[in-house]
């Protein structure tokens, strides 16, 4: 399934993130054996098999390497998307506690949850369907502390 040129994030991005997560792990354990028999060459430890081998398990392409960099980057953007923090928001996550899960401040996070929330509202204003109608949007700046647009 390797591209026949380097995969780029826009195509790493197409299809279902499920698929993209199991691409992901068919490249990363590939490269992990490759450079485990990398290591036992290097120390005169390794002993080939039918299963665990050079040919079997070569070292990775440039292409796939690069496919292994994009699907990676994909599924950060996924996991990390600000919808995820309103999942969390939602199931009662304290700021603190997404900040400590997202790896920054309390402060950060609000503010990335708030203009993810704008947007949204944004996005509602513009098409009528998708995004926060007003409620919505009212509600998540609410839950950010925010009791006006604009005002702690």
């Amino acid at each position: 399934m390797t591209a026949e040129h380097p995969l780029i994030y826009h195509e790493a991005s197409l299809g279902n993130i499920a698929g993209q997560m199991d691409r992901y792990r068919e490249l990363a354990a590939h490269d992990a054996m490759a450079g485990a028999i990398a290591i036992g060459l290097a120390r005169g430890t390794y002993v080939p098999n039918r299963y665990v081998n050079e040919e079997v398990y070569p070292p990775l392409t440039m292409a796939e390497h690069l496919e292994l960099l994009a699907l990676g980057e994909r599924i950060a953007r996924y996991y990390r998307h600000p919808s995820q923090v309103d999942k969390a928001v939602k199931a009662g996550g304290s700021w603190d506690q997404i900040a400590a899960a997202t790896g920054t401040t309390t402060e950060a996070a609000r503010a990335a949850y708030v203009e993810w929330a704008e947007g949204q509202h944004r996005l509602h204003a513009d098409t009528g369907r998708f995004g926060l109608d007003d409620a919505g949007y009212a509600a998540a700046l609410k839950v950010a502390g925010i009791t006006e647009a604009g005002n702690d």
